[in-house]
């Protein structure tokens, strides 16, 4: 067993080094773009804000669907061999049922020629609203089902699979019967500003992303 083990650690690495190159990784936000900064979009306010961060300006691109920019020489942290990230960011322009197809064209257009160890899916994280945790609140997951969640379920039927990054992001749980209207009301100003560029939030956003670039990428 520990004989194979190393084998395959030893093939993992020889693939690597032939790889060669940055890694990629797609964050995607998740939202209702023609209701901003309400409790649904808090996963494209989230990607703002981490364009932000890097000074990279999101411009719509109508063969994605999507609005995209990309961050380029990222330092990978814990890379052996001092690798680069290129990490793109976008946000759909439909809505949120319709996320999937924005996702995938993106994810076909930015990740088809990466060359991992893993499958590409696993260099996808989405970000979106979450009313199964507490407002303010960061849950990173790996597949599990849509639980619920239109632009998730969009986004699983579009990829094919439910194997990708989750950044759940909390938003409370609604009063009965009244999910529809609680989504699209507005994020409060604590939330707000939690979530803006510069906010706290975007930093421990941040700090979710870099655990699974560690995981996935180095």
């Amino acid at each position: 067993m520990r004989l194979r083990y190393r084998l395959v650690l030893q093939n993992r690495a020889k693939f690597v080094a032939r790889a060669g190159g940055p890694g990629r990784m797609l964050i995607f936000g998740l939202g209702n773009m023609p209701y901003p900064r309400t409790r649904h979009s808090v996963g494209q306010l989230i990607t703002d804000g981490l364009a932000a961060k890097f000074n990279v300006h999101l411009a719509y691109e109508p063969k994605l669907q999507s609005f995209h920019g990309e961050v380029l020489g990222l330092p990978m942290p814990g890379s052996p061999n001092n690798k680069r990230l290129k990490l793109s960011l976008a946000k759909t322009k439909n809505y949120m049922n319709l996320s999937g197809p924005s996702v995938q064209k993106t994810y076909e257009a930015k990740l088809r020629h990466t060359q991992t160890f893993h499958p590409r899916n696993r260099r996808v994280i989405i970000i979106h609203d979450s009313i199964d945790q507490a407002p303010m609140k960061i849950s990173p997951r790996f597949g599990g089902s849509a639980r619920g969640h239109n632009g998730v379920r969009s986004v699983i039927a579009a990829l094919g699979t439910q194997d990708f990054y989750r950044i759940r992001i909390g938003i409370g749980m609604p009063p009965r019967g009244a999910l529809e209207q609680y989504v699209l009301e507005k994020l409060s100003k604590e939330e707000l500003e939690y979530w803006s560029p510069g906010g706290e939030g975007i930093e421990r956003v941040w700090e979710a992303i870099l655990k699974i670039i560690e995981d996935e990428c180095v």
